[in-house]
C-alpha cells in the first residue's frame, strides 16, 4: 500500500480535532440545556404557577393545571433524552451529520415565518387581537382597538340555537331597537360575556334586568374587550344618554389576562394611553400554549384594572348614573383568584356583587356562560340596585344633560 502523503495526514489531523472539539462543544451545551429544563420542571410546582399563571374567565381552572402538568412533563422528558444522548454518546460527531442538523434547525426556522402567513390567512386575523369573520361582526377603531358594526340583524351561525343578535344605530345591542337616548336607561359594559354571546335577548342579564325593572336596557359590551378598552368605550358613549340610571359593568380578575397584552389598546398604571403594537400569530398560540407572567407583570396590571375601575365609578356618578361591578366567579374559586380580586377591590371602596356560578354553567359548544348563569348575575345586579334605593323613585332620576 502507497504511504500517506504528509498533507494528507495534516488533513486527517485537522479534520480529527476539528471533529473532536465540535462533539465535546455539542455535548456541553446539550448537556447545559438539559440540566436548564430539569430545573425548570423542577421548579413548576404549585407556589409556582399561582405567581405566574392568570386565570382565564373562558378556560376552566382544571385545563390550566393540566397544561402545566403536561409541559412539565415534556420538559422533564426532553431534559432526561438530552442527558442521555452526552452520557452514552462515544464517538465523535461527524462534521457532515452536524451540518444535517444545521439544515435541519433553518429549515424550521424558515418553516415559522410562513406558518405565521398560513395562519394569518386562515384566521383572517392578520395580525389582530380580534377576528373579523366572528359574530357579531366588528370594525376597526383607532381609539379603542375595534367596535361592534352597527344597524344589523344576525343570526349567529356558531352555535346550533342560532341566536339571534339585534345591533342597534350606535353599535348597542338591544331586544328590537332603536333605543330613545332621553328615556331612563341601564348601561351594560364588559365584553362577550355581558353581550350575551351565544344566547338570545331574553337570555342575556341585559335582557333579564330589563324585563325585571321595565327601565331600557342598553348593551355597550363588546366581544374580547380588556377593561381598558370598556373604560375607553363607556368614557365615549355615556354622554350619549340623557337619563342614565345606572351602569352595570362586567369584571373579574379572570379576565386580567386580557391587560397584558400589548396587540390592542391599553391604558398604563399612571392612566397612559397606547396604541396597539402589532404582534405575530404565533406569538399568541405561544401565549396559550405557555400562558405564564412575571409577578411584576401580574401587579402593574392589577394595580391598572382597579385604577381603571375607580375611574368607571367615577365616570358614572358624574352623569348620576349607579355604578356597579358585577363580578362572576366560577366555582370552586382557587386561592389566587380570591387574592386578586381582593387586591383589585380594595376593601370594598369599588361597588361590586359577587355572583357564584356553577362551574357546568357553560354554553354545551363554547366555554361562556350559558342561560344560567346570566339569569344569576342578573338577579345578583337586580338585587343590590334594589339594595341602594335607585329604582323606588324614577321620577328622581335627574336629566343628565342638565347636570
Amino acid at each position: 500500500m502507497w504511504a500517506s502523503s504528509p498533507a494528507k495526514l495534516r488533513d486527517d489531523a485537522t479534520y480529527f480535532r476539528m471533529s473532536h472539539w465540535i462533539s465535546w462543544t455539542a455535548r456541553l451545551l446539550t448537556g447545559a440545556v438539559a440540566l436548564l429544563l430539569l430545573r425548570f420542571a423542577a421548579g413548576m410546582d404549585e407556589e409556582w404557577t399561582e405567581r405566574h399563571l392568570l386565570p382565564d374567565i373562558l378556560v376552566p381552572s382544571d385545563w390550566l393545571v393540566r397544561i402545566v402538568q403536561i409541559e412539565r412533563f415534556l420538559l422533564l422528558t426532553i431534559a432526561l433524552a438530552l442527558l442521555l444522548s452526552v452520557i452514552f454518546r462515544r464517538r465523535a460527531a461527524r462534521p457532515g451529520k452536524i451540518w444535517r442538523w444545521v439544515g435541519v434547525a433553518a429549515a424550521i426556522l424558515l418553516a415559522l415565518p410562513a406558518s405565521e402567513l398560513a395562519m394569518q390567512w386562515r384566521s383572517g386575523r392578520a395580525g389582530l387581537a380580534w377576528t373579523p369573520t366572528d359574530e357579531p361582526l366588528r370594525q376597526a377603531d383607532p381609539l379603542i382597538g375595534w367596535t361592534t358594526i352597527p344597524a344589523r340583524r344576525i343570526i349567529d351561525p356558531e352555535f346550533a340555537s342560532r341566536p339571534l343578535y339585534v345591533i342597534e344605530a350606535h353599535g348597542y345591542r338591544v331586544e328590537t331597537g332603536p333605543l330613545d337616548m332621553a328615556l331612563p336607561s341601564i348601561l351594560f359594559a364588559g365584553e362577550s360575556i355581558m353581550f350575551g354571546k351565544g344566547l338570545n335577548w331574553r337570555d342575556t342579564i341585559a335582557g333579564r334586568v330589563q324585563k325585571l325593572s321595565g327601565i331600557q336596557s342598553a348593551n355597550l359590551a363588546v366581544n374580547a374587550y380588556s377593561a381598558g378598552q370598556v373604560y375607553l368605550h363607556l368614557k365615549r358613549e355615556l354622554p350619549k344618554f340623557r337619563r342614565p340610571v345606572a351602569v352595570i359593568i362586567l369584571y373579574a380578575p379572570t379576565l386580567l389576562v386580557r391587560d397584558l397584552d400589548r396587540n390592542r389598546p391599553w391604558i398604563d398604571r399612571a392612566g397612559r394611553w397606547h396604541a396597539a403594537e402589532r404582534t405575530w400569530y404565533l406569538s399568541r398560540l405561544g401565549r396559550v400554549l405557555f400562558p405564564y407572567r412575571t409577578p411584576s407583570a401580574i401587579e402593574e396590571a392589577v394595580a391598572t384594572d382597579r385604577r381603571l375601575l375607580r375611574a368607571d365609578v367615577a365616570m358614572a356618578r358624574a352623569r348620576g348614573a349607579q355604578p356597579l361591578v358585577l363580578v362572576p366567579v366560577y366555582q370552586p374559586e382557587r386561592p389566587r383568584e380570591r387574592a386578586l380580586r381582593s387586591a383589585i377591590f380594595d376593601g370594598g371602596r369599588i361597588p361590586h356583587v359577587i355572583v357564584p356560578l356553577d362551574r357546568q354553567w357553560r354554553l354545551s359548544s363554547d366555554p361562556h356562560p350559558d342561560a344560567r348563569a346570566h339569569a344569576a348575575m342578573a338577579r345578583a345586579a337586580w338585587m343590590r340596585l334594589n339594595e341602594l334605593g335607585l329604582l323606588n323613585d324614577m321620577a328622581a332620576v335627574p336629566d343628565s344633560s342638565s347636570l
